[in-house]
């Protein structure tokens, strides 16, 4: 006799009322039909794996996401945030112990609700920072008016050790050069 096993499945109504919600959202919006796939797999799929944590879990992850792409400067993760469909990121403002970016675009309209939602890419900038300035780095994120503003905040007096600093940095693509 074969024995087999069902995974039960309890969802509740609002889980339910958002997944259609991120269904419409997306698949009625001919400019946003192509990021459908990533909205199930970030707004569905990650937080049932991940639970209450998901938001830390993806800070982290794009800490080490950035590691495994180190870039060598601004204009690299600028290009690296379109590539990855990330949105438009911009530059707003630096100092010595802090970049501030905006995050823009068609691919953030349908998650300004909900800053947290940013965790990844609030940590991909935060490493990324971290790497190439050689002092520690942590990121926050707030809505703005336009889009998704990213504070990296730098501790000029915290140095990362030699070892924690890599100097080989991932080649950017470009298409339109090739």
């Amino acid at each position: 006799m074969i024995q087999k096993e069902y995974a039960i499945c309890i969802i509740n109504k609002k889980d339910d009322i958002m997944q259609n919600s991120i269904y419409s959202q997306y698949l009625s919006n001919d400019r946003l039909s192509d990021l459908f796939g990533l909205a199930l797999l970030r707004d569905v799929v990650l937080p049932d794996l991940m639970g209450d944590d998901v938001n830390n879990i993806l800070y982290f992850e794009g800490k080490k996401l950035a590691r495994r792409f180190p870039l060598a400067n601004q204009s690299d993760e600028i290009t690296f945030f379109e590539q990855a469909k990330f949105g438009h990121l911009e530059q707003v403002k630096t100092t010595t112990k802090q970049v501030v970016w905006l995050l823009s675009g068609i691919e953030v309209e349908p998650r300004l609700k909900q800053p947290e939602s940013f965790m990844l890419e609030a940590g991909f900038l935060a490493q990324q920072v971290e790497q190439q300035l050689g002092f520690i780095a942590e990121a926050e994120v707030k809505k703005e008016k336009h889009g998704i503003e990213i504070t990296v905040h730098v501790d000029p007096k915290d140095l990362l050790e030699a070892e924690e600093v890599d100097p080989q940095t991932l080649t950017i693509i470009n298409p339109s050069e090739n």
